[in-house]
């Protein structure tokens, strides 16, 4: 019995042993040492700089250095010319660091696009007029001959449907081509003759009209309605109503409406999303679910959110 006791006991010591051992050494190093020790970090210093010769004085002789060996008697040396005041002697002091641009450490405001200032204060009846009779004197056409006069391109085509649109997928398409980030070369143009107020002008009123008539769904079949509502997880392809909304209706100011948009835009621009030409999408999402869209799939989305194709005015 007394042998079981001193085995509990000797269990119990060497467990409590190393928490204590532990405890005491770090007593020791914080109170015998003064707090100098390894759990006190340690101050980084520079070195100092290599100390660099003063400049001499103007018209103040140099001290001749003295010569580790006896000169050679001979002919004494032509006077060097002193330097003139203006030659530097000595390398000029480092220039500051440039700072790095970008947001401090403690910023903790949510960052907020360039192109969002456009829009405040926005008129969209000044919009409207230069929608209108466009800039001709910076060269720029009215809008109204591309896209319809409110906003529908009469006959489709590769020109898109504005009416519909937020003002904010407006404004920022515009500030995209105006920077280059969208490349299309009329619209590089046409955006870079804009001011940025203009810019918020057109795309306020823009932003006020109805989209044309819905027709989704009544063509591109069983393939095109399942990668709409469903997606198809085989793939990593969500379904398109995710992010556009049910029915193509737009979800969010800068997720667009795809409903009523020609069948030619549409293509042209899921095409400019796969080849890497259009690059001007959220970290790349429509370029990698374009890419792995076949180009049956996407003529077959483009009937689906168009409907019938606009007759002829």
């Amino acid at each position: 019995m007394i042998e079981h006791r001193k085995g509990i006991s000797v269990a119990i010591l060497l467990i409590m042993a190393p928490p204590l051992v532990t405890l005491i050494a770090t007593a020791h190093q914080m109170i015998g040492t003064g707090g100098d020790g390894l759990i006190r970090a340690r101050a980084v210093t520079a070195s100092a700089p290599p100390a660099t010769p003063s400049p001499a004085t103007p018209g103040t002789p140099a001290a001749p250095a003295t010569p580790a060996t006896p000169a050679a008697p001979g002919p004494a040396a032509a006077p060097q010319a002193a330097a003139p005041p203006s030659a530097p002697t000595a390398s000029a002091p480092p220039k500051p660091a440039t700072p790095v641009p970008g947001r401090s450490a403690q910023d903790f405001s949510a960052s907020r696009p360039e192109w969002e200032k456009f829009l405040r204060d926005a008129d969209p009846q000044a919009g409207k007029q230069l929608a209108a009779n466009g800039k001709p004197a910076a060269g720029v056409q009215a809008c109204v001959a591309c896209h319809g006069q409110a906003g529908i391109t009469p006959t489709g085509g590769i020109f898109p449907n504005l009416a519909g649109l937020s003002s904010e997928y407006l404004a920022k398409q515009l500030a995209d081509f105006r920077s280059g980030s969208r490349v299309q070369p009329l619209m590089n143009t046409v955006a870079r003759a804009l001011t940025e107020q203009e810019i918020g002008q057109l795309a306020a009123y823009y932003g006020s009209l109805a989209g044309p008539p819905m027709h989704v769904g009544e063509f591109g079949g069983e393939a095109a309605r399942k990668l709409d509502v469903e997606g198809d997880g085989t793939r990593a392809l969500p379904a398109c109503a995710n992010c556009h909304g049910l029915r193509g209706m737009g979800e969010g100011p800068l997720l667009p409406r795809l409903a009523g948009q020609s069948r030619e835009y549409f293509i042209d621009q899921m095409n400019a999303f796969r080849s890497g030409s259009r690059q001007n999408d959220d970290v790349g999402v429509m370029r990698a679910f374009a890419q792995r869209l076949t180009a049956g799939e996407i003529e077959a989305l483009a009937a689906y959110y168009a409907g019938p194709a606009p007759k002829p005015q």
